[in-house]
């Protein structure tokens, strides 16, 4: 009786925790240059699920004299942020946190986990769950970047 009752609980245990297993996205494996890089959005703004269509990103060597700007940090293989930085008098600062992967060699999707405020703008921070995401087309020109929202 014992025999009878222990092997369907097992079977049950086994199928509740597979099905609560998150779906994985498929490990693929394109180059990663941009880990490790810290970008300069020219133009485009924040890198945001509801934003522009292009954005066109800089090399970021040092900001000492640059006050007023969009930027976007690839952390390490997986992870991004991205920030805005404004002079005196414009104190709403915004942050975007968030991950990414290469689905092409050339095409990256952004995964959105959460957006922050501080300073005369602070609010609750936003957190989405499931992440918001956001596909872009990845084209080098020069030492510069585009990324195209597909």
């Amino acid at each position: 009786m014992k025999k009878t009752v222990a092997f369907p609980f097992f079977i049950v245990i086994l199928v509740i925790l597979f099905s609560c297993k998150g779906p994985e996205r498929k490990k693929l494996n394109f180059p990663n240059n941009l880990k490790s890089t810290r970008w300069i959005i020219n133009a485009g703004g924040l890198i945001a699920p509801v934003g522009e269509k292009t954005y066109y990103l800089s090399k970021r060597i040092d900001t000492a004299f640059i006050l007023n700007f969009h930027a976007v940090d690839f952390l390490d293989a997986e992870k991004f942020k991205s920030y805005d930085s404004w002079e005196c008098g414009n104190d709403c600062f915004t942050e975007i946190h968030g991950r990414y992967y290469f689905t092409e060699k050339n095409q990256i999707q952004m995964e959105v986990d959460s957006i922050s405020t501080s300073g005369t703008c602070d609010a609750p921070t936003k957190i989405f769950k499931p992440a918001k995401n956001m596909s872009f087309n990845l084209m080098k020109e020069g030492e510069h970047l585009k990324l195209t929202r597909k």
